[in-house]
């Protein structure tokens, strides 16, 4: 990467604050076993929201593609038009207003690799509430990795054509019934470590 490169690197990064595990590059055997997962048409007009070092652009198949990158100036919050398929591994701080962006565009298909507490309840209905579900989905670890990671391949459909559930709302202490920021079971609070199965609510 250049100097320059580098400078508007930075700059972005302070505008989009932007974290230094946000600028991380997928490995070519990953994006192009997540190529492989989309079935790309000739004709299809696909996306790379995050182009980086262009593992995910320079692997796809003959297509309609294009690229956003922050560090060319070209912003993803910006891109506009209708797509059949946007890939890429997104910056992890900004993963819900990621997906805001990408379920704006409405693209048939989106593709993302997910870290393992990445996959969240929310984020998931956000990509329900507009109206896709998950058809294929790949578990795979990265060794360098923080924690092993979800290919998920999301296209439009009925919400009824779907095995896969969530629960947005966290559950709550049975005890109390409050959320553990509340009732801080399981948790270490100012020099106090509350067990598992230990209200706080009841300890005071």
């Amino acid at each position: 990467m250049s100097k320059s490169s580098r400078n508007l690197t930075k700059q972005k990064s302070v505008e989009y604050k932007l974290k230094p595990n946000d600028i991380v590059f997928t490995p070519s055997k990953v994006a192009k076993l997540m190529i492989d997962l989309c079935d790309i048409k000739s004709n299809d007009k696909v996306l790379d929201p995050s182009k980086g070092g262009g593992v995910f652009f320079d692997n796809l198949p003959e297509c309609n593609k294009s690229y956003c990158e922050i560090t060319e100036d070209i912003d993803f919050f910006d891109a506009q038009g209708k797509y059949d398929l946007i890939i890429g591994n997104p910056p992890y701080s900004l993963w819900t207003k990621w997906l805001k962006q990408t379920v704006k565009l409405n693209p048939n298909k989106i593709c993302y690799i997910f870290g393992l507490l990445n996959l969240t309840p929310t984020r998931l209905g956000i990509l329900h509430e507009a109206g896709y579900i998950i058809t294929k989905f790949h578990i795979c670890k990265v060794a360098w990795w923080f924690s092993p990671s979800f290919i998920v391949l999301f296209e439009k459909g009925n919400k009824e054509d779907t095995n896969i559930t969530y629960t947005r709302k966290p559950f709550g202490c049975e005890i109390c019934g409050q959320n553990n920021h509340i009732c801080k079971r399981g948790r270490t609070v100012g020099g106090r470590k509350y067990g598992l199965n230990e209200c706080s609510k009841l300890k005071s």
